[in-house]
């Protein structure tokens, strides 16, 4: 054993002492090369929605053009995916730990959701991307950053620190700031914006046909390719295309990726269609809309998608930004004709001033804190074409109440009550 600290005040001991002048940047560096990785490339998504959503789509991209590729993020990993996955960005000792498992396993690609939190604590360093992605910017994690210029600096390290010298940066030009994005990152020569007009890859359609069918457009060197999508949302379908894109500005065939792209598997939590209800076929999706911009997106697409009543079910979570949860309570009543607020993970803080703190004085909103009982009455509720989205907690398996991790499973308990009612 041994000490490793900054500290120069530790004086000698028994063990070993090593003085660096950052303990979280040595612990990267000597995890990485003490768990001897090699993997031939890295890619890293960045960004406040959809991080997941483009991850695992070059995940199953990857897989279906026959690559042995792993994925490491919110839902977890393909080499422990049965672990409960607490951090986006694990600690450089458990990534190390996972990524020579990989290696072992002789996987050729890594693809990585790389958070702000694991960005500003230097989680990756070490590790430089052959390709980095960056979905969006919104209000989020303000409770750690401080402000949202620390939040949105802490997301560009990715492209200042680790992509490779010719490694390839990729943004999504719709997001918020992109003026600032743009200036900061004015002196990298390997950055791209999307979807700005490409000659070789452009998006000329999205355009819905009924509430379930959307069609696509893209033209591809002077040729256009069609595409019919079923039950997926319009903001699901341009994170498809950014990884889409994304994978063809790497070198990967666009022909063959056009062969299967409209039957990639769904996301767990992401806007997944679970069940219709048994007696009117009302649907029921569930979805991990955690943030004020995530909730009105998916509020936005799923009124799109239903001739009823929207409905819609959420909480936020304890220990976390709490600036969010009024803003979050005015988008639901704004854009969803039914609401009910009920508990997310409350942790530590006190349940019951959670949701008021969301609802505030709208009269709209029905308190349920049971998360169960919520879903269960918001089910009963739906009418022939409502639509409910159950939001906030997507893929999770638990519910968090102290520090004890309850099982809990937004999709099994609302396919279970669609199939009794």
């Amino acid at each position: 054993s041994a000490i490793v600290t900054s500290n120069h005040k530790i004086l000698k001991k028994k063990v070993p002492i090593f003085y660096v002048k950052d303990v979280r940047e040595s612990l990267a560096y000597v995890s990485l090369e003490f768990y001897n990785i090699k993997i031939n490339k890295f890619i890293a998504v960045t960004g406040t929605n959809g991080k997941t959503s483009v991850a695992y789509f070059i995940y199953h991209l990857l897989k279906k053009l026959n690559n042995k590729v792993g994925i490491i993020g919110t839902i977890g990993n393909s080499i422990s995916e049965n672990i409960n996955s607490n951090l986006t960005t694990p600690d450089p000792i458990t990534l190390s730990k996972i990524l020579h498992k990989m290696t072992r396993k002789k996987l050729k690609y890594v693809v990585m959701e790389a958070s702000s939190h694991g960005l500003q604590q230097k989680r990756l360093l070490g590790l430089n991307f052959d390709l980095g992605i960056m979905t969006n910017i919104s209000h989020d994690h303000l409770d750690y950053h401080k402000n949202y210029k620390n939040y949105l600096n802490s997301k560009m390290l990715l492209f200042k620190k680790h992509l490779k010298k010719n490694g390839i940066g990729i943004i999504n030009e719709k997001t918020n700031e992109i003026k600032k994005i743009k200036k900061t990152l004015e002196n990298k020569k390997n950055i791209d914006y999307f979807p700005s007009n490409k000659k070789n890859f452009n998006i000329l359609r999205i355009e819905r046909s009924n509430k379930t069918h959307i069609n696509v457009t893209l033209r591809y060197l002077n040729k256009n390719y069609e595409f019919l999508f079923k039950n997926i949302p319009i903001f699901q379908i341009e994170n498809l295309l950014l990884a889409y894109y994304s994978l063809v500005a790497l070198g990967f065939s666009f022909i063959k990726i056009s062969k299967f792209i409209t039957k990639l598997p769904q996301i767990p939590g992401r806007m997944q269609f679970i069940a219709k209800k048994r007696s009117n076929n009302a649907k029921v999706f569930v979805d991990f809309a955690h943030t004020p911009d995530a909730l009105e997106k998916i509020l936005i697409e799923a009124r799109k998608m239903t001739t009823g009543n929207l409905h819609v079910l959420f909480g936020c979570g304890g220990d976390r930004d709490r600036s969010k949860r009024r803003k979050m309570g005015r988008i639901s009543v704004k854009y969803a004709d039914k609401v009910i607020v009920t508990d997310d993970n409350p942790r530590y803080e006190n349940a019951k001033k959670i949701r008021q703190e969301i609802i505030g004085k709208e009269k709209l909103i029905k308190n349920i804190p049971n998360r169960k009982t919520a879903i269960e009455r918001s089910i009963k509720k739906l009418k022939q074409s409502d639509l409910l989205i159950i939001a906030g907690k997507g893929h999770e398996k638990y519910q968090i109440i102290k520090n004890i991790y309850h099982k809990f499973d937004d999709a099994k308990i609302a396919r279970e009550i669609c199939a009794q009612l």
